[in-house]
């Protein structure tokens, strides 16, 4: 690695801009797509629509973002052009607002935005490798960015919004600007061979137990963000309070991201999980019983603890245990199966259950399968060192 311009004591500054920024896109983008494009006249079907063809699509271009950067000559070079790709493609919502041109859009925007996070997330850990800062540290960037972005955006936006897709553009080209001032690691030309790297990362069975868990979790979690704040409008909830709804999710990452070294520390990774997972049962079964749009703000402060127990052990171990040259590899198979597999799963299933059944009892079905995911998970790694022992070393 080419370690220019980083001092070894000093906090990586650039870095942890780079996540305040990308994360502050990522919030625009995520929490008003939907909004804008049911402003231009698009149904709810076609909106669904819109978000599993493009996911769908994304299976193809992460695998490829992932090995390409593994065997790229540095893997700065993949993140600029990821950077560059966002800001040009979030431009063309201005060009139509047809149905299928839309579905373009997004599905464009989609190859570009979903790949980028695996691939930061593999590139800072291999940055801090040798430094005595922890991904935790330089992590928290995002959530700031999110968290704060989430809570002004809407107020900046006043319920027009087209404007936020040269936010997303000037927050890209921000990225691109600071991201070329960090510090080179490089790529490992020929010594990693796509297919046979996902065959090797697929046989190692500890990796693919914490990757399902993980996949029952973040099944959970999307059915929650596409679904519940609906459901919470009906219990009384308006859009100032799914605001702060959303802010509490993001902001309780911060004292966990905090802690999340140190707790891995004294319980390992498998204590972890268990920990985050009986937290977010916890968490679902609350969101079935109450009623009351106040008392649901608070209980979702429980998300720092589930989505950070869960994001962090996995990104952590993967940066431990795969084979450096396919770490990049590792990282988007994880995001793949956890977010494009959960989403696909949850677009079309959780759509269907909702209309079944409600939101409220799906939110308790969520619960119970993480109950039985967290019990079979906890006897599966009971006797596996590499799980249950302290976790972390860089």
């Amino acid at each position: 690695m080419d370690q220019t311009g980083w001092k070894e004591d000093e906090f990586p500054r650039r870095l942890f801009l780079l996540y305040v920024l990308f994360y502050a896109g990522q919030a625009i983008y995520n929490t008003y797509l939907n909004l804008y494009l049911s402003s231009v006249g698009l149904s709810d079907t076609q909106i669904g629509m819109t978000v599993s063809v493009s996911t769908a699509v994304l299976l193809a271009a992460q695998l490829g973002w992932g090995i390409l950067s593994d065997r790229a000559r540095t893997k700065n070079r993949v993140l600029l052009l990821l950077y560059a790709f966002m800001a040009v493609s979030s431009l063309l919502f201005y060009l139509s607002t047809d149905f299928w041109f839309l579905l373009l859009a997004v599905t464009l925007f989609s190859a570009f935005i979903n790949p980028i996070v695996p691939l930061q997330d593999n590139y800072t850990l291999e940055c801090l490798e040798k430094s005595r800062w922890d991904y935790g540290q330089i992590r928290m960037g995002g959530t700031i960015g999110y968290s704060i972005t989430v809570l002004f955006i809407g107020l900046l936006l006043q319920d027009s919004y087209r404007a936020i897709f040269w936010m997303v553009a000037l927050c890209m080209m921000a990225c691109l600007l600071v991201c070329r001032g960090l510090p080179k690691v490089r790529g490992y030309r020929g010594k990693s061979s796509g297919r046979g790297g996902y065959r090797a990362l697929l046989q190692n069975k500890n990796l693919i137990g914490l990757i399902l868990i993980n996949l029952v979790f973040s099944s959970g979690l999307n059915f929650f963000y596409n679904f519940y704040p609906i459901y919470y409008t009906s219990i009384g909830g308006d859009s100032s309070r799914v605001g702060m709804m959303m802010f509490a999710c993001s902001i309780s990452e911060i004292p966990m991201l905090f802690f999340i070294h140190r707790i891995i520390k004294k319980i390992g990774v498998r204590g972890t999980l268990i920990m985050a997972g009986c937290v977010t049962v916890v968490r679902w079964g609350l969101l079935f019983l109450l009623r009351d749009p106040i008392l649901v703000i608070p209980v979702n402060l429980l998300h720092g603890i589930g989505y950070t127990g869960f994001n962090y052990c996995l990104v952590t171990y993967i940066a431990r245990t795969v084979p450096r040259e396919m770490r990049a590899t590792g990282q988007t198979l994880n995001a793949i199966i956890s977010n494009v597999v959960s989403k696909i799963l949850f677009g079309v299933v959780g759509g269907v259950a909702s209309d079944l059944l409600g939101v409220g009892p799906v939110m308790l079905v969520n619960a119970v399968v993480m109950a039985i995911a967290v019990a079979v998970f906890a006897r599966w790694s009971a006797s596996n060192p590499s799980l249950a022992g302290s976790s972390h070393s860089h």
